[in-house]
């Protein structure tokens, strides 16, 4: 139990601590100085993509190629909206999200080096479809994605994250289009066993898949990671 409170913390305590910086995440910068102890917030200019592809080359070694992964363990970074990687590499640089090795990857990046990442990565199309090894299993997430189980009062993915899984940059919702299937599955169940926090994201997320079993969790976690093919 200590241990799935300790790794869903990522879910919610920044967004429970630093609700403020949600807002200024999502802008482009414009030179104003972040509030004060919060480390969340970043300052940055037009973000660079040319020089968020220059210094996303270390990132590779893990992320893949032009950061779509071929690692079933890891994320692809590639058409992540550039809101949400912000917040990600800010909450890893602060270790308020779990994970020693993006510690110390994002322990050196500024503001700006975060947010031109974040525009680079923005701007790749998501990686190539990963192969679905059983096809009666992706048909059954690819019911519960589009069209939920009103029996059992599951809710559509795609309500949130929209038919073709690439969420919305505007609302915060992350795009999820061809994800890796591991990793898919294990923070489709870190999102379930996270403890209730009153935030709207994790919260809803927590809720949405409540209703769903292990089997459902792995039919979603395929049919996402496959939806592209």
């Amino acid at each position: 139990m200590q241990r799935t409170i300790r790794l869903s913390l990522w879910l919610a305590v920044p967004l429970a601590l630093f609700i403020p910086a949600i807002s200024a995440l999502a802008q482009s910068g414009g030179g104003a100085a972040p509030p004060a102890g919060n480390p969340l917030a970043l300052n940055f200019k037009t973000p660079d993509p040319a020089h968020g592809k220059e210094i996303s080359q270390s990132c590779q070694g893990c992320h893949g190629v032009g950061l779509a992964s071929t690692n079933t363990d890891i994320p692809g970074l590639a058409g992540q909206h550039s809101s949400y990687t912000r917040l990600q590499l800010a909450a890893f640089r602060a270790k308020l999200r779990p994970g020693e090795v993006m510690w110390q990857q994002a322990a050196n990046l500024s503001d700006q080096d975060i947010a031109d990442i974040a525009a680079y990565a923005g701007g790749l199309q998501p990686g190539p479809a990963w192969k679905a090894d059983d096809e009666a299993v992706r048909a059954k997430g690819e019911a519960l994605f589009h069209m939920g189980d009103s029996k059992r009062n599951i809710i559509a993915c795609a309500i949130c994250h929209g038919d073709n899984g690439r969420g919305d940059d505007r609302l915060g919702v992350a795009s999820i289009t061809n994800l890796s299937p591991k990793y898919g599955e294990e923070i489709l169940h870190e999102f379930k066993n996270a403890p209730g926090y009153g935030i709207p994201h994790p919260d809803a997320m927590r809720i949405i898949l409540r209703p769903m079993n292990d089997d459902d969790l792995k039919a979603v976690a395929t049919y996402i990671s496959s939806m592209q093919k």
